[in-house]
């Protein structure tokens, strides 16, 4: 048995290959640029530039017409894929997995393959419709193909005209032209269908004014006719060996890879990874503004979003942010809610989200360079500049934490009990000396260069590290810990907090130095505490800065308005952040008056910071 289960694809996406499983870019002919890591349904004998109306039909004729020797033929889709070993069992006939690795899949297939060498035909499980097939084909597309066909039909195979009006007028059908079928049962349907499609190409029928979706006839009446088909042989064969199986819809499903190849290592490629909730998806368009105001029309940019579950008309409106700007391009990934019963120190916030960054390692393990960045961030400068800094051997570059560094100058305690001393932690759990504490770094702003790592090794280590540990800043300290001795401090202004400056109190002087300087000119400007999101409190330092991204964003309205909610007196009053910043703000205005008190009003606030306020 030689089976060859065509794959057709049309635009990158997750590249599934194995001996039997060979990925076609379907429609080549005429795309701007071939598909990396496969073959072309354009090359021999082929009707590749018919792909707007046949669709994945152009992969079966090439197969048809150029493989010869395979002794079964298939076809399915880069995201439908025929469930051979039955993994997902169900009466409809698409089911939706939450996750698919392809390599298990391929492997998966490739067993069922080689325990069913005598198979004769592997076909989808039937699917319901609460009509008739002629009622629904009628209302959706143009009833006339229908007539068009069955007169033909009568004309030129007068043996299908019985199982041709038994499927109109039945419920079933046989979705999405795919199938595995030995050679010589198949090759006599793909020669009657094509002739049959071929006419109705032909016919007289006007479709100058079809949308999009109807200009895919062929392929929609290719479905109807392989039902057909199907009836008539398993009717006329009640002994062969059929395989019914469900197919595997992976367009709300994590797939991983979810790409594959080197399409995204040109020179002038920049590859971009943010992720959020429903949330936090406004911030994340007020960011991704700032990133396309400031791009080099000349690069690439390619945005990987990693979402959880976010509905399509919110990522349309994500999207329209692009508007104008072809040269970068987003890709919507949803990865669900893959860490939600993970550990969550108490100060976070109710979402581990944060952790959605180490699946890049499986997501994208072919890309050679990848920056991460946190939503709630927005840029000064051209993402560009950083996706090129030299980072010779190091595997990660980021900009330290600079409020973390003062736990080498002060005792700072934590609201976990099991935490007292912050810098003791850092010492004993990640095993950082001071050294490197001074330059733990801040995980919003990453570049990660994966040509220097082993990309699945470091993914599952990570994964590893989440499952059997606890870590009191997640997904932060355990990049710290893994990456302590492999690391690229970058430039302050690369990744800058909008912290007061009273935070900084007690930061080494250097370190003190460094980032108060780097205020002064932000490349990416962080507002990363809770207590200065401007989107809660509007009176933060460089507010104007996400303001002015988000008004030019379709969020913004909706923003405002929670923004509004939360600063209401009674909200506020039910805050006891609001009186931590009476007594600072009433403190400062006593020193202004009373300048002798100002010396003892510092000590206080600084005792304050090591020894009563919790870390935030």
């Amino acid at each position: 048995m030689k089976a060859s289960l065509y794959t057709a694809y049309h635009k990158p996406s997750s590249m599934i290959e194995s001996p039997s499983i060979v990925p076609i870019h379907v429609g080549r002919a005429k795309a701007s640029a071939p598909l990396a890591g496969m073959i072309g349904d354009d090359t021999g004998e082929n009707i590749s530039a018919l792909n707007g109306s046949y669709c994945e039909l152009t992969a079966l004729y090439w197969a048809w017409k150029n493989d010869t020797e395979s002794t079964h033929l298939g076809v399915m889709h880069y995201r439908r894929l025929l469930d051979f070993d039955r993994t997902l069992p169900s009466a409809a006939t698409e089911v939706h997995p939450g996750e698919l690795r392809m390599s298990d899949y391929a492997e998966k297939t490739e067993a069922w393959l080689a325990a069913n060498p005598d198979i004769d035909l592997v076909i989808p499980v039937a699917h319901k419709m609460p009509m008739t097939v002629r009622v629904n084909y009628s209302e959706q597309h143009d009833a006339r193909d229908l007539d068009f066909i069955e007169t033909r039909i009568a004309e030129k195979s007068p043996e299908y005209l019985e199982d041709w009006r038994a499927v109109l007028d039945g419920r079933e059908l046989l979705l999405a032209n795919m199938f595995l079928a030995r050679r010589e049962i198949i090759e006599p349907y793909i020669a009657w269908m094509f002739d049959l499609l071929d006419a109705l190409a032909a016919s007289d029928i006007p479709r100058d004014f079809v949308s999009p979706y109807n200009s895919r006839y062929l392929g929609f009446m290719a479905e109807r006719l392989f039902t057909v088909w199907a009836r008539k042989y398993l009717r006329e064969n009640p002994k062969a060996k059929v395989h019914r199986v469900n197919i595997l819809n992976l367009s709300q499903s994590l797939a991983f890879p979810y790409l594959s190849g080197d399409v995204f290592n040109g020179a002038d490629e920049v590859n971009v990874a943010f992720s959020s909730d429903r949330n936090y998806l406004p911030h994340a368009g007020a960011m991704v503004r700032t990133l396309v105001d400031h791009a080099d029309p000349n690069r690439r940019y390619n945005l990987f979003y990693m979402h959880e579950s976010i509905a399509a008309r919110d990522l349309e409106l994500l999207q329209s942010i692009l508007y104008g700007a072809p040269h970068i391009s987003l890709h919507p990934i949803n990865v669900g809610n893959p860490f939600g019963a993970n550990y969550r120190a108490r100060h976070h916030a109710p979402t581990n989200a944060t952790f959605n960054r180490f699946l890049l390692f499986e997501l994208l393990p072919d890309v050679n360079r990848l920056i991460y960045i946190d939503v709630d961030m927005v840029l000064k400068g051209d993402i560009a500049e950083l996706f090129d800094v030299d980072m010779g051997e190091h595997q990660l570059a980021a900009v330290p934490d600079f409020i973390m560094t003062r736990v080498l100058a002060a005792k700072v305690v934590t609201k976990e009990a099991s935490i007292p001393d912050l810098g003791q932690y850092l010492r004993d759990k990640l095993g950082m000396s001071d050294a490197q504490i001074n330059s733990y770094f801040n995980a919003g702003l990453m570049v990660l260069n994966f040509a220097k790592m082993d990309v699945p090794k470091v993914g599952r280590d990570l994964l590893d590290m989440v499952e059997k540990t606890q870590y009191f800043f997640r997904d932060q300290d355990i990049l710290n810990e893994y990456f302590k001795d492999s690391y690229l401090r970058l430039p302050a202004r690369y990744n800058v907090f909008n912290s007061d400056v009273d935070e900084y109190l007690d930061v080494p002087v250097n370190n003190h130095r460094e980032a108060l300087a780097s205020k002064h000119d932000p490349f990416i400007i962080h507002f990363a505490a809770a207590h200065h999101k401007p989107w809660t409190y509007p009176d933060v330092h460089f507010a104007h800065e996400y303001w002015t991204a988000l008004e030019r964003t379709p969020f913004w309205l909706e923003v405002l308005e929670g923004t509004i909610a939360h600063r209401t007196l009674g909200a506020r009053l039910g805050r006891s952040e609001t009186y931590k910043r009476a007594a600072l703000r009433g403190g400062r205005a006593v020193g202004a008056k009373v300048p002798w008190l100002r010396p003892y009003l510092a000590r206080s606030y600084r005792w304050a910071l090591r020894r009563i306020k919790s870390l935030n």
